[in-house]
């Protein structure tokens, strides 16, 4: 598994900006989140920056989607947590209602995958089956184990586009995946998210996130 992460893009496709708009809905609320996927040549990075009306996300991860760190702001509420990792070490910490929560999380080699949307783009493109990972849960910083499934192609429409995507499922490890699951279908040959569906816990509303706009940035 852990050759997935020796997964290398054409430099071609790093250099380039690329802005992603998805759609999510709740319960027939929507909101859309811009994502932009810049590469700092400088430090040899991949910032990935997402704003919505209320939040604001910064991942950077190396070249090949390895997370580095990651940051979320609740702009409306004031709050915020983060996670970096430092070796095997996972640091994760959130401030909210005036107070610090940090927790130190050992994970080894693991792979650690904070965000589904772009993290999981080597392993689609790959030829593995599944993919384990940790994952951080933002509000009670604790530490998951979880594995993600190809289940195989299905034909899907998003926005009026028809796609052969493929469908991810992403669960829990152990008895624990019962208890939570999330689908998501993905473009094979882009490795982009289609859509994601799934709820954020028991007695929780389904949520509905769907590739509204994709756009390159032309070279100068």
């Amino acid at each position: 598994m852990k050759s997935i992460l020796l997964f290398l893009f054409p430099f071609a496709m790093l250099t380039a900006d690329v802005t992603y708009v998805y759609n999510k809905d709740v319960e027939g609320r929507e909101s859309k989140t811009t994502w932009t996927l810049d590469f700092k040549e400088s430090d040899d990075t991949l910032h990935i920056i997402g704003e919505s009306t209320n939040g604001k996300t910064l991942i950077v991860t190396s070249p090949d989607r390895v997370t580095k760190s990651f940051r979320y702001e609740n702009t409306a509420r004031k709050d915020q947590y983060s996670v970096h990792r430092e070796g095997d070490t996972l640091i994760a910490i959130r401030d909210a209602d005036g107070e610090r929560i940090q927790k130190h999380f050992r994970i080894g080699d693991s792979a650690w995958v904070q965000e589904f949307d772009f993290c999981f783009k080597p392993f689609i493109l790959s030829g593995f089956h599944d993919f384990k990972f940790s994952i951080v849960h933002p509000k009670k910083l604790s530490l998951h184990d979880m594995v993600a499934t190809k289940q195989g192609f299905e034909p899907i429409e998003v926005h009026g586009k028809q796609y052969d995507a493929l469908k991810v499922k992403v669960t829990l490890t152990g008895f624990k995946k019962m208890f939570w699951h999330a689908d998501l279908w993905f473009d094979p040959q882009a490795g982009d998210l289609l859509k994601y569906m799934a709820n954020e816990g028991p007695n929780t509303p389904l949520s509905t996130i769907t590739l509204f706009s994709k756009q390159v940035a032309k070279s100068p």
